[in-house]
Formats: C-alpha cells, sequence, structure tokens
C-alpha cells in the first residue's frame, strides 16, 4: 500500500482529478494473491534506517529540490548509490 498526503501530488490537478483521489481515498483496502495483507513475519523483512544529520550546502539542497520534490528521499538514494560506487568512494576519501 502507498501512502500520500493531498500536500504529495501535484497542485495543477483538476478538480475532477481531485474528487477522484478523495473518493480513492475512502474506498476499503482489498487484500488479494497480488497484495495480500503483510504478515509479522512479512514486516520483519524490512529494515529500518538511521537518522544521520550531516552538513549540505545550501547549493546542494537547492540542487537537490530541483530534481525531486522528495529531494531527502533523492538525497537518501544518490548516497546509497554512491557507496556502491567504489571509484567514487575513492575519489571522496
Amino acid at each position: 500500500m502507498v501512502r500520500m498526503k493531498m500536500t504529495d501530488i501535484d497542485e495543477n490537478l483538476t478538480d475532477e482529478e481531485k474528487r477522484e483521489l478523495e473518493q480513492a481515498d475512502n474506498k476499503p483496502i482489498v487484500y488479494d494473491s497480488d497484495s495480500p495483507q503483510m504478515t509479522d513475519e512479512m514486516l520483519k523483512q524490512f529494515h529500518a534506517f538511521d537518522a544521520v544529520p550531516i552538513r549540505v550546502s545550501r547549493e546542494t539542497i537547492r540542487k537537490a529540490k530541483s530534481y525531486d520534490r522528495d529531494y531527502l528521499g533523492f538525497l537518501s538514494r544518490l548516497i546509497e548509490m554512491a557507496f556502491a560506487d567504489k571509484d567514487l568512494i575513492r575519489k571522496c576519501i
């Protein structure tokens, strides 16, 4: 299941599109074989993330925001990919 807030959605939606989203939000969750309800065992497979404060320049934040509205998620994915690149790691040490 994906959770979104209305503030996460494009501001340029028509009134009809907003109404459709609100109607969908009021529908009950239906589980099936393609999307079963998560059991405790299934939930244990997910790993928690640690929140780590880092210093990032305002310019870097501005650039990250220009690529993705969820710039914190974008930066997190970027860091994960950077750590998978041994040549990039060598350049940064």
